[in-house]
């Protein structure tokens, strides 16, 4: 139990970091973490299109998983050279 409440913390920071990052209205990181809560964190980078807010919010959600595919490639071919 007490597992899975750090589990849970640590996603809440990591949420909370993102929508500041991507400097998210109030309205939207609400809608973000509701949406990551329900979803699942993968689930939620591929129904970007379906979120409930403004276009440049989206725009800027892309570009986090878009950074976020491209640095799991090289981690990749990194772990894959050794």
């Amino acid at each position: 139990m007490t597992r899975q409440i750090i589990q849970n913390i640590k996603q809440e920071n990591v949420i909370e970091l993102m929508c500041e990052v991507l400097e998210l209205s109030e309205s939207s990181e609400k809608k973000v973490t509701k949406a990551v809560d329900k979803l699942g964190i993968q689930t939620f980078f591929t129904s970007i299109d379906a979120l409930d807010v403004e276009e440049v919010e989206k725009d800027r959600i892309k570009a986090l998983k878009e950074v976020i595919e491209v640095k799991a490639k090289s981690l990749e071919a990194l772990e894959g050279g050794q």
